[in-house]
């Protein structure tokens, strides 16, 4: 009989889903660039800003991809005692958009 260590599977887990994260992070940005692209004739002020918007969704994937659990963990705790409000408008949007993914992906499988 094997025993497994319930710390090292989820360490595991949590490190399959943290990049699959930031790959639906990088997907993201593109589509903004994407957007970004499409205003530019109109409105390139706009275009400017959302571009610069698409390259933190970037860096984001990014760090995500190259810190730990750990250092995300202790980011995000810091975060929570230095600007509680800025973690919870965060939660919220982070809330808003998975909703929104999440109707538009039941939108497309009908």
């Amino acid at each position: 009989m094997q025993t497994t260590d319930p710390i090292a599977e989820w360490e595991q887990v949590a490190q399959q889903q943290k990049l699959a994260g930031a790959d639906q992070i990088e997907d993201m940005a593109k589509s903004v660039h994407g957007a970004a692209d499409q205003l530019a004739q109109q409105m390139p002020e706009t275009a400017e800003f959302v571009h610069a918007a698409a390259s933190r969704l970037e860096r984001g994937a990014g760090a995500l991809r190259e810190r730990s659990m750990s250092d995300l963990m202790a980011g995000f705790n810091e975060l929570g005692r230095k600007e509680p409000l800025t973690l919870l408008g965060g939660a919220m949007l982070a809330g808003f958009a998975i909703c929104r993914f999440l109707k538009s992906s039941a939108d497309r499988s009908r």
